[in-house]
C-alpha cells in the first residue's frame, strides 16, 4: 500500500469535493475517506512491463464497457517488480471509487502518459476488479 498523501496525484484527489482529508495523531497521519460512504481510501502502485503497459494505457483510457470486455478476452494485467510502466490507484475500501493514472518512466522519473481519471459508483467496481483482485 502506497502513502496517498506522496502520491502524484494527491493534490488532485484531495481537490475533489467527495474525499475528505482529516490529520490524525497529532499532524503525523492523514486519514483520506470517500464521504458519500464514509469508506477510507487506499493507494496503490501496480508496475508493468512495456508490452503489458501498452495494454494498461488502452484499459485506462478505455469506456467501462470496452475495459471489462479486454479483461474478459485477455485477463488482468499481470504486473512484474520495477516494471517501465506504474498504475497509481487510489480506491475506497468498499470499492464504489477510484482514481487513476498511468506514468512511464523515462529519464530517471516516472512521467504521466495519461489523464488522472476519476470514476464513482458500480463503474467504478468494475474499474478496480480490471486491475486488483
Amino acid at each position: 500500500m502506497e502513502n496517498i498523501c506522496k502520491m502524484e496525484m494527491a493534490s488532485a484527489l484531495f481537490e475533489k469535493e467527495c474525499i475528505k482529508v482529516e490529520k490524525a495523531f497529532f499532524g503525523l497521519k492523514t486519514n483520506v475517506t470517500y464521504t458519500p460512504t464514509n469508506s477510507p481510501m487506499v493507494g496503490l502502485c501496480l508496475d508493468y512491463d512495456p508490452a503489458v503497459g501498452q495494454k494498461v494505457k488502452l484499459l485506462v483510457g478505455a469506456p467501462i464497457c470496452e475495459m471489462e470486455k479486454m479483461v474478459a478476452k485477455e485477463g488482468c494485467p499481470c504486473t512484474c517488480d520495477n516494471g517501465n510502466f506504474r498504475l497509481s490507484l487510489c480506491y475506497s475500501k468498499d470499492r464504489s471509487f477510484v482514481a487513476l493514472q498511468l506514468a512511464q518512466y523515462s529519464n530517471f522519473v516516472y512521467k504521466p502518459v495519461s489523464e488522472i481519471r476519476f470514476i464513482e459508483g458500480a463503474e467504478a467496481c468494475k474499474a478496480i476488479a480490471a486491475f486488483v483482485k
